[in-house]
């Protein structure tokens, strides 16, 4: 599960990767508790730059930064805020992370290689690659075959 913004001071979980500031991935174990079933944090990622939703294969969590500029328009900084060239502007670049399901540690990162960010798009995994797309209507495609070598 992605999230924006710092991590909640009350929420833990066994496994973290450094202090969140800016968004990460928290993922949970179902487990039975009083004859129910509940949802239990597993680890949080290491801090990431807007989470946006992730997709998980081979025991991989694919997931992502999406790098976009989120203000939101107040009456202070008025409706005009809103367009394009201000995203523009104040976006940095996605950024795409690849964590081990069990642990969260990082395996590896594509870093600075996304020169846009991304804008409501998510991410795909087919034929050993993983995909996004990015607001200046690139396709990126990364392959996975170094996760075998990793884990």
């Amino acid at each position: 599960m992605p999230f924006w913004g710092p991590k909640h001071p009350q929420f833990t979980a066994p496994i973290e990767h450094g202090q969140v500031v800016n968004g990460a991935i928290a993922a949970f174990k179902l487990q039975e508790k009083d004859d129910g079933l509940v949802l239990a944090p597993a680890w949080i990622s290491r801090n990431i730059n807007q989470a946006d939703p992730v997709v998980i294969a081979n025991g991989v969590v694919f997931g992502f930064g999406n790098g976009e500029d989120a203000t939101q328009a107040t009456v202070d900084i008025g409706l005009a805020y809103n367009r394009a060239e201000n995203r523009i502007a104040h976006s940095t670049h996605a950024e795409l992370h690849a964590f081990d399901a069990r642990t969260g540690e990082e395996l590896w990162s594509s870093g600075t290689q996304i020169a846009s960010f991304n804008h409501f798009t998510s991410l795909s995994v087919a034929n050993g690659r993983v995909y996004i797309g990015t607001f200046d209507g690139l396709l990126y495609a990364f392959g996975v075959d170094r996760l075998a070598e990793t884990r």
